[in-house]
């Protein structure tokens, strides 16, 4: 049993792809200080581990598993939270695939799986909790990346998927000002993942994510800990970590630089796989 905090205290969060990762250290830190919490994820089975876990500590959750890039199933996502807990004061929108591969080797069927993934996934949440929010005038999230701001190479779907979301998000602030309702994006930066964690490849495969500096990492409740206070502070924008935002500041002002380095390094990988496939 934990010491929970009141700084959400009565508050209801729905934390989209929280079954593992950012997005249960999210729904933990939430219930910590005092909200009610609702994960989701496609995985019953897993959803329902997590649920158990975070029962044992003491905190109050519903489990819904749903498909969030179809409204219908956001719709009956946000009707059993409120079925459940009478409200709905956050949303998170963590949801996401990424991938791993060229844009020319890339099968089509994937490339529209991980963009709808990043798009309609936040999207299509956001506007079945749209009447919801409008009442309680509360928090919606958009978990974005590094990606999200300059386009990578073997990441065309996951960066432009992501890339998307700052349109999204922009256009939500000004059409929804009048709500009170706060939305807020979060660029997050190198992150430790679950050991379980997969990515598609080209043919749709789920392969291990690629390995990161281990000193660019940040632990996923650090992560959690900055959305968390996104959500408390209204913020608008957060870019996460030292390197993130060093990151945006050369991706800002030399752009030049940038897409010449992106490429050499780009070049280089390409050169070593040929080398590698003789």
């Amino acid at each position: 049993m934990f010491k929970v905090k009141s700084t959400f205290l009565n508050k209801v969060a729905i934390i989209t792809g929280s079954s593992g990762g950012i997005g249960k250290a999210t729904a933990i830190g939430l219930a910590k200080q005092g909200a009610s919490i609702v994960i989701n994820g496609r995985n019953q089975e897993k959803l329902e581990l997590v649920k158990k876990e975070l029962e044992q500590m003491g905190f109050d959750v519903l489990a819904v598993a749903a498909d969030i890039t179809s409204y219908e199933e956001c719709e009956r996502l946000m009707q059993e939270t409120v079925n459940h807990f009478g409200k709905i004061d956050i949303l998170v929108n963590n949801a996401s695939l990424t991938m791993d591969d060229s844009f020319e080797n890339l099968h089509p069927d994937i490339f529209t799986k991980v963009f709808l993934s990043n798009t309609l996934g936040t999207i299509m949440p956001t506007k079945a909790a749209l009447p919801y929010m409008k009442l309680t005038k509360g928090s919606v999230m958009f978990i974005s990346s590094l990606a999200g701001m300059h386009g990578l190479p073997a990441g065309s779907a996951y960066c432009a998927g992501k890339m998307s979301l700052t349109a999204f998000w922009q256009s939500m602030r000004i059409e929804l000002n009048y709500t009170g309702i706060h939305f807020g994006i979060c660029y997050v930066s190198f992150t430790q993942n679950d050991a379980s964690k997969r990515m598609l490849s080209s043919d749709g495969k789920l392969v291990p994510i690629q390995k990161r500096p281990e000193i660019l990492k940040q632990s996923q409740e650090q992560v959690a800990s900055a959305i968390i206070k996104s959500i408390k502070e209204r913020r608008a924008k957060v870019v996460l970590s030292v390197f993130g935002n060093i990151t945006e500041w050369v991706f800002r002002y030399f752009p030049r630089l940038v897409m010449f380095t992106i490429v050499s390094l780009n070049e280089k990988k390409m050169n070593l796989q040929e080398s590698n496939a003789k």
